[in-house]
């Protein structure tokens, strides 16, 4: 199972601030793609960390069971 975290206007959307998936491995475009078949996440801007670290969507990485996922939108700071 993949744990993703959301936070901002994406954790709005999914009208929750974390998610359990039930799958044991999957490449990050096909993870982006089936979160945005749920919450429509082509209309916003964020970046995506792996074990939080922030990492390319183009990298082609497949997350494992034991990852954690986070999309991260713009944060302003003060």
């Amino acid at each position: 199972m993949i744990t993703v975290n959301y936070f901002g206007n994406i954790a709005e959307a999914a009208q929750n601030d974390s998610e359990i998936l039930d799958v044991k491995a999957i490449k990050l475009d096909e993870l982006l793609s089936l979160l945005d078949a749920k919450y429509d996440l082509g209309k916003f801007q964020f970046q995506v960390a792996i074990n939080r670290k922030i990492v390319s969507r183009q990298q082609g990485v497949t997350i494992s069971e034991t990852d954690e996922i986070a999309l991260l939108p713009p944060f302003a700071g003060g």
